[in-house]
């Protein structure tokens, strides 16, 4: 496996910074149609390595990415996603999947490497891989964990390249067996989320709105009120 990336772009194309953490949760919004320009190769394989340093358990990386670029290729998958115009719009269209089987072949790697770096002692490291293969086979759905850890790097492209100030759509609408027949995806593969990146097409996607925390998060257990600091305060 490799150690982590270095070299990478430190400001956006254009030579403004990246966009800060705040920044990229407050600004990222789901695109619906992209102007013409394309994703340079260095930023793409920035996004790309960056999502690959998302987590998963057992660090085993069961994600896979099918970048479609050429143009040909993105009507051929337009076709498989409701003819939605977005994907062929946009200069780059990732095919997200979630691999159920391929992870267990390389589990000696991961284990093995692990040990080695350190983060794992050297001695039972075979032990951790036959009890992680074993909580997973058997306690798990295969599909549901897959997609489970697919999607945390999927949000990892999504905000590293808002990072780079790039625009991006996930898209869940798709016929996952047309998808699968259109670019020769093995059978194993859960196809997660289609995810298109490119320069948003004026106007900009007005900011809808979102839940106030005392309506999604709850203190200790569900439905226990959660405290805001700062809210509901009394004033004198």
């Amino acid at each position: 496996m490799q150690d982590k990336p270095n070299g990478l772009p430190t400001t956006q194309p254009n030579g403004e910074k990246l966009k800060s953490i705040i920044e990229v949760a407050l600004d990222r919004r789901a695109t619906m149609n992209f102007a013409r320009g394309p994703v340079p190769d260095e930023y793409l394989d920035a996004i790309l390595l960056l999502a690959g340093q998302a987590p998963s358990g057992y660090n085993l990386q069961p994600w896979r990415f099918v970048v479609v670029r050429e143009e040909q290729n993105r009507r051929r998958l337009q076709k498989v996603a409701f003819k939605q115009p977005k994907v062929a719009e946009a200069p780059v269209v990732i095919i997200c999947l979630g691999m159920k089987e391929e992870w267990k072949a390389r589990a000696d790697e991961i284990f093995g490497e692990g040990a080695e770096r350190g983060g794992l002692q050297t001695e039972s490291w075979e032990q951790a891989r036959d009890g992680a293969l074993n909580f997973i086979t058997n306690f798990q759905s295969m599909p549901v964990w897959v997609t489970r850890h697919a999607m945390i790097a999927v949000t990892y492209l999504m905000l590293v390249a808002e990072a780079y100030g790039f625009d991006t759509a996930p898209m869940e609408g798709f016929d996952p067996a047309g998808v699968k027949a259109e670019f020769d995806i093995p059978d194993e593969a859960e196809v997660v989320a289609l995810l298109a990146i490119g320069r948003a097409a004026e106007p900009d996607k007005k900011y809808t709105g979102r839940f106030s925390l005392d309506r999604v998060v709850y203190a200790e257990r569900y439905g226990e009120p959660w405290h805001q600091v700062g809210q509901n305060q009394a004033t004198g």
